[in-house]
């Protein structure tokens, strides 16, 4: 063969494995993405986790980490498709503009998800023993790296419950460990497949029995939690879904909660949505004298009166200001609970604000962020919260983005409360996706916390949620309705929420030692 052809032929090979590695890459991507986009393909997420691990085991160098970042930014990109259009929205801008400024979310995004193949990369020499130093440099990566969208990647279990009931004992990032463990159990089984039925390795076996284990958990938990919710005290809630910021929106929420009041036994509490009442100084008490809320409220919706005489209390969406009316100190976005007489009985300070929506991060650093996001209001920290208490529910209360933050519910429920109230404005999002993978985050809080969460949103998805983190009922997203639910109220404290950060630790120990053990094996094959 001539130098020519010789040359030509390595060419040829050259694009065709790189033809091949890009399709591997895209197909890895495609997979991990999937449950995001249709919860019931947990499976194939397990399947793209596996593909990872085995692929990038003992494969070090600059090619290899591209190709992971590749992979996790296709993952990233297609499972928050949504995520230009958001931002030019809230930025009021094109959606060139958007997609500009949800590049550097994506990347950090997806540089959190390649991490843990990255240490495979560098430590793992057996497929088999991939998954553990992923697992464990995944839990500290979900535990301490901060999102703009606070996705943990085991929450693209929570179509399967019997999958995901871990983060009850371990903590939120648990479900993300027994992913990779699940597969790593494939990776060890493929490889036994492979090498003639050949008895997995010692941490292959290991990950088989972590991921049976968790499937039994899961079982025995799901029993053990539903007989504690048949047996307990319950709570009658009616939930009204419909956008305020419509010009009847207010109207219609007073229409639909007579209705429901009007059905006996009547609800003991009704839930409107976030942004559904008006902007409030904080000492004002009560809601029955009109002239009152006139002079102690500001725009919007200056003097607005929720539910003149309130057939049933009523738990909703406000601001609460500080200082004088045109020039506040402070604004809160708050829930507000009334009780029949009109009465503010119970008041909660939004404690985790949404990025870009209610606050820019990193404008103290870079002040021109601020100009490119035009929001009406900056919106103050609230303090320490304390539960809602009405009758026996007491209220652990959310709104809107807390749904998704654990410490937020976990917070919570330390102080005594035996459900989670989540209202919710979802109208600035339009694509449905957004909204239900915002209820999927939030799903997991049930589970932590082993408190039934009842969403009430604005447009979707207003729903309740047990403590298993089970879709009980639900209103359509989109839809104009109303819902009755009796929800259970429960007591006992979750491990996860008593030992929050000893999961990740351990994890964070563990990784140390193998970094540690690698570098000594290192050493002693120099020394030898």
């Amino acid at each position: 063969m001539t130098p020519a052809a010789e040359s030509e032929t390595r060419t040829t090979w050259s694009g065709r494995t790189a033809a091949v590695a890009a399709a591997v890459v895209t197909a890895i991507g495609v997979l991990v993405a999937a449950p995001w986009l249709d919860e019931r393909c947990v499976p194939m997420g397990w399947l793209g986790v596996a593909a990872g691990l085995a692929l990038a085991c003992g494969r070090r160098g600059w090619r290899n980490e591209v190709a992971i970042l590749a992979a996790a930014v296709i993952a990233i990109t297609l499972a928050f498709h949504w995520t230009p259009q958001v931002l030019a929205e809230a930025m009021r801008a094109s959606d060139l503009v958007g997609f500009c400024f949800a590049i550097p979310i994506v990347l950090w995004d997806a540089c959190r998800l390649a991490l843990p193949f990255w240490v495979v990369g560098r430590l793992a020499r057996d497929p088999q023993a991939a998954w553990l130093p992923a697992a464990a440099t995944a839990v500290v990566a979900e535990a301490t790296i901060p999102g703009v969208f606070p996705w943990k990647l085991g929450y693209s279990q929570l179509a399967w419950p019997i999958v995901v009931q871990s983060p009850s004992l371990l903590g939120p990032e648990a479900g993300t460990f027994t992913l990779f463990a699940t597969a790593g159990a494939l990776v060890a089984m493929g490889q036994v497949v492979r090498q003639g039925w050949s008895r997995p390795t010692r941490l292959g076996t290991t990950a088989i029995v972590v991921a049976l284990a968790n499937f039994a958990w899961g079982g025995f938990a799901i029993g053990r939690i539903d007989s504690r919710m048949a047996a307990a005290t319950t709570v009658r809630l009616a939930l009204v879904q419909t956008d305020p910021d419509d010009v009847a929106g207010v109207e219609r929420m007073r229409r639909l909660t007579r209705e429901a009041c009007a059905v006996a036994p009547p609800p003991e509490i009704v839930c409107w949505p976030e942004c559904s009442g008006g902007s409030y100084e904080e000492g004002l008490d009560s809601f029955a004298d009109e002239q009152a809320i006139f002079k102690r409220s500001r725009k919007p919706q200056r003097g607005l009166r929720p539910l003149p005489d309130p057939p049933c209390p009523l738990l909703l969406g406000g601001r609460i200001y500080r200082g004088f009316r045109e020039r506040p100190s402070e604004i809160f976005q708050a829930a507000l609970l009334l009780d029949t007489g009109e009465r503010l009985v119970g008041c909660y300070h939004k404690r985790h604000l949404m990025p870009f929506g209610e606050y820019v991060p990193f404008a103290d650093v870079i002040p021109e962020l601020r100009l490119s996001f035009p929001m009406e209001t900056d919106y103050d920290v609230g303090g320490k919260a304390d539960p809602l208490v009405c009758g026996p529910a007491r209220i652990g209360a959310l709104l809107c983005y807390e749904d998704m933050v654990p410490a937020a519910a976990a917070s919570l429920v330390s102080d005594s409360a035996n459900v989670l109230v989540s209202l919710i404005h979802g109208a600035a999002f339009k694509n449905p996706l957004t909204l239900r993978q915002h209820r999927l985050l939030a799903q997991q809080r049930a589970i932590e916390c082993r408190r039934c969460l009842v969403r009430c949103s604005s447009t979707g998805e207003t729903c309740v949620i047990d403590a298993t983190g089970r879709i009980v009922t639900r209103l359509p997203v989109g839809a104009e309705g109303m819902m009755r639910a009796d929800v259970p109220l429960l007591e006992d404290t979750p491990p996860a929420v008593r030992f929050r950060w000893a999961f990740p630790t351990a994890c964070g120990l563990g990784l140390t030692g193998l970094v540690v053990a690698d570098r000594l094996g290192r050493l002693g094959r120099l020394l030898g």
